[in-house]
């Protein structure tokens, strides 16, 4: 589809469609190749409706990108020797506790760097705390939350997991985290627009207002400081540029620089933990680790309200792509297209994800899930020859509302959440097997709520519950 234009022309509609796409009024793109940039551009205007350009040096929040440069500044302290990744949380945080079976100290801080320490993907009050002393006052206050899981058992994206990541770095060099990532990260690796300060951002004049996608119907409009969380700056909360993001890609791929040491860069970006999603897709430290077409990725997205990031990067090819737009939902379709475009992989076959459903039997059974805000529900797996169903209990434990279950990847299944008829893909619902056995399923996990199965099926027949 890009034979007949430039490697610039098949870039710029990479971005132009999926801009139109998910709708973002604009978005900045810088594209590296052997260590020189080769293409870096604004598309469309920072806020909609009035006629400023975005540029490469536009400022963006960053979302969940953020993570990254959390586990780095954890990994700062590991390679002075004061942080010990394998050692529980609590060395840092001794006023964590938690309710529940699983307590804080099963805790380690590399659960918390690979999403494996099953804490729920929850704030209760995200803008509640402000300042210096915000993360270690919110540390104090998770008395009431409980553990989906045994830390360690499966990974399970959560914010607040890297909140107290954060609060760990903030500890072990006695440095408040927003100043220690500023200055040790920041700083060190020249991305000198990159900050948490929104003051710093408004005070520059090039920043992007954040959208809404036009789906939601919502006018909104969000300045950098409309709304700031103390607690979840680790996990989400920096702004940056499409350029200083490219660089910090490049500066891992060269090793980490003057920022990390090499190991920590090679950590960083090795396959730590399985998704259980996309066969061969892993989390690193605070990094995604994936194949494309052939191509070993690294990636990680963001999505905040308002703003969308998305930095790529391919470490063979001594390329990297990172893409900003002012909007909610990320340019991840762009970003793989200026892969194709740039770097011309080789068409592969659409992964043929589905198993034998005859062996979904071994899924069935009830489960008896938390969610993220500490609610108990239970649910009713069932398989027959025909149909492969999950159905909602009430208090009682009489059966509720049914869906299907659709299959999305070996493991994984969508469903109809709200009963609209349409699958809700954010929905997913993975089963986990008993670590190393290969065997029935124990876990039923969304990132939302997780469940552990309480009842097995019986060996001779199929359940199945009818309404």
């Amino acid at each position: 589809e890009f034979r007949s234009l430039s490697v610039d022309q098949a870039i710029e509609r990479c971005v132009e469609d999926d801009m139109e796409a998910v709708g973002a009024p604009g978005a900045s793109v810088t594209v590296i190749l052997d260590g020189q940039v080769i293409f870096e551009r604004g598309f469309g205007v920072r806020h909609r409706g009035h006629p400023e350009p975005i540029t490469s040096e536009t400022r963006f929040r960053i979302g969940s990108a953020t993570k990254m440069f959390t586990a780095a500044a954890v990994l700062q302290q590991a390679e002075l020797g004061l942080v010990d990744l394998d050692a529980p949380v609590t060395d840092w945080i001794p006023e964590l506790r938690l309710s529940g079976p699983w307590l804080a100290e099963s805790v380690t801080i590399r659960h918390l760097l690979t999403h494996s320490a099953a804490v729920p993907d929850h704030y209760e009050d995200p803008l509640g705390l402000v300042g210096d002393g915000a993360l270690a006052a919110w540390a104090g206050s998770l008395q009431s939350v409980r553990l989906h899981a045994p830390p360690g058992t499966f990974w399970n994206y959560s914010n607040p997991g890297f909140s107290l990541a954060g609060l760990v770095a903030e500890r072990a060099s006695g440095v408040p985290f927003r100043e220690l990532v500023q200055t040790r990260i920041f700083d060190a690796a020249g991305m000198h627009a990159s900050t948490f300060d929104p003051a710093e951002v408004m005070a520059s004049g090039n920043f992007a207002a954040g959208h809404p996608p036009p789906s939601s119907g919502d006018p909104t409009i969000y300045a950098p400081d409309s709304f700031d969380s103390w607690i979840g700056a680790p996990a989400g909360q920096a702004f940056s540029t499409s350029s200083d993001l490219a660089s910090w890609a490049q500066l891992l791929m060269d090793g980490g620089g003057v920022v990390l040491a090499e190991a920590s860069a090679v950590a960083m970006q090795g396959r730590q933990i399985d998704l259980n999603l996309v066969p061969g897709s892993h989390y690193g430290l605070g990094v995604f680790a994936e194949s494309y077409k052939g191509l070993d990725v690294r990636q990680h997205g963001g999505n905040i309200v308002g703003w969308g990031a998305m930095l790529l990067w391919v470490p063979k090819e001594r390329f990297v792509v990172s893409i900003l737009d002012n909007t909610m939902l990320h340019l991840s379709a762009a970003a793989y297209c200026v892969v194709d475009a740039v770097l011309g992989p080789e068409a592969v076959p659409v992964p043929d994800y589905s198993t034998d459903p005859s062996t979904w039997a071994a899924f069935a059974g009830r489960y008896s899930f938390w969610d993220n805000r500490g609610n108990p529900f239970e649910a009713e797996v069932a398989w027959s020859v025909d149909r492969f169903t999950i159905t909602f209990l009430d208090a009682e434990g009489a059966a509720g509302y049914q869906t299907d279950l659709v299959q999305q990847y070996p493991d994984t299944f969508i469903i109809d959440l709200d009963g609209d008829g349409v699958l809700d893909p954010l929905f997913d619902l993975t089963f986990i097997p008993r670590a190393g056995s290969g065997g029935p399923t124990r876990w039923l996990r969304n990132r939302s709520f997780v469940g552990r199965r309480v009842v097995e099926p019986r060996r001779a027949r199929a359940l199945r519950i009818p309404l």
